[in-house]
């Protein structure tokens, strides 16, 4: 018997059941490029897109944590995702404290071996499976991306820097890692 899972976005917007009523923003080339801050400025976007869009987020979300040297979780649908920026990762890790790699890596002990400021960890099995998430600290707690792939390449999702709806993503996160993950705290760069 396979255990099936809700899906988290449908946890985090059942949730907060106004999110589902804001309008859904176009964040593709054919509108301006955002950057990070007007994210920040919006405090709360909603989209559906696709693969480039959130490529451009996250590394602009994975550049915050490394310039500020705070922690920074990522997901990655599948191991073939992840090894698309494995090498960019080996060297964006050595410029932050504490990082977690998620990804659905169906054989764990087969997944990347960053160094040890960085947890990698297999959401095989899990609703984490089909998320894409990238979440890092700001003055103001954590924030980040949150998206879902609903399919054809298309992922619905939002960014928020909404302490709330970030807590409650990270608290489905460790529910279904069975685990505990904490992006306030201060973490210490590691020296190898």
């Amino acid at each position: 018997m396979e255990l099936q899972y809700q899906s988290m976005m449908d946890e985090i917007l059942n949730e907060f059941p106004k999110l589902k009523d804001v309008e859904v923003t176009d964040i593709t080339d054919h509108n301006l490029l955002w950057y990070l801050s007007e994210y920040i400025k919006a405090g709360y976007v909603r989209f559906e897109t696709g693969r480039k869009e959130l490529y451009r987020l996250s590394i602009l979300l994975e550049n915050y944590a490394a310039k500020y040297k705070v922690p920074l979780l990522a997901t990655f649908e599948t191991s073939k995702r992840y090894k698309y920026v494995e090498d960019r990762y080996m060297e964006l890790v050595e410029d932050i404290p504490k990082v977690w790699i998620i990804g659905n890596f169906n054989n764990p002990s087969l997944a990347p071996q960053p160094p040890k400021n960085a947890e990698v960890i297999s959401c095989d099995g899990t609703n984490l499976s089909e998320i894409w998430m990238v979440l890092t600290k700001g003055e103001n707690g954590p924030f980040g991306l949150v998206a879902e792939d609903i399919g054809n390449g298309i992922y619905r999702g939002f960014f928020s820097i909404s302490p709330s709806i970030i807590g409650a993503v990270i608290k489905s996160t460790e529910r279904s890692l069975k685990m505990q993950i904490d992006l306030n705290k201060s973490y210490e760069m590691q020296n190898d």
